[in-house]
């Protein structure tokens, strides 16, 4: 199938906006997770992607579960260990609301997340 691209646009998120039935934004944050359970992203019905990395020098623990712990919880590795998840192969997990637990206090995460934009209707 032969697509035209939108140049202004861009191939990837053209790609994407036509995957999804839908054109796409991006969002990113740096939310500082602590030794107790936290949020590090909210729920959102319309977000299709979602990356999480550690930047802290602690072990990080995500879990959709609020009661996160070493034993209940993905661990993400400090400096750079991170999960990535789409609505394609994931599911619903992206839009879940996702919790983290750290080693030590104020660790750094950064998270982006992809949102399908849902249009007005009528």
């Amino acid at each position: 199938m032969s697509v035209p691209v939108n140049v202004a646009q861009g191939a990837a998120r053209q790609y994407a906006s036509l995957l999804l039935g839908g054109p796409i934004s991006e969002q990113d944050s740096n939310p500082s997770i602590g030794t107790s359970a936290g949020i590090v992203v909210d729920g959102n019905g319309d977000r299709v992607g979602l990356v999480i990395v550690n930047l802290s020098t602690n072990i990080l623990y995500i879990s959709l579960d609020s009661g996160v712990s070493s034993t209940n919880g993905i661990e993400l590795a400090p400096s750079g260990g991170s999960v990535s998840m789409d609505v394609t192969r994931d599911f619903t997990l992206p839009s879940r609301r996702w919790y983290g637990l750290a080693g030590g206090a104020s660790s750094s995460v950064y998270v982006l997340e992809v949102f399908r934009v849902s249009l007005p209707t009528g």
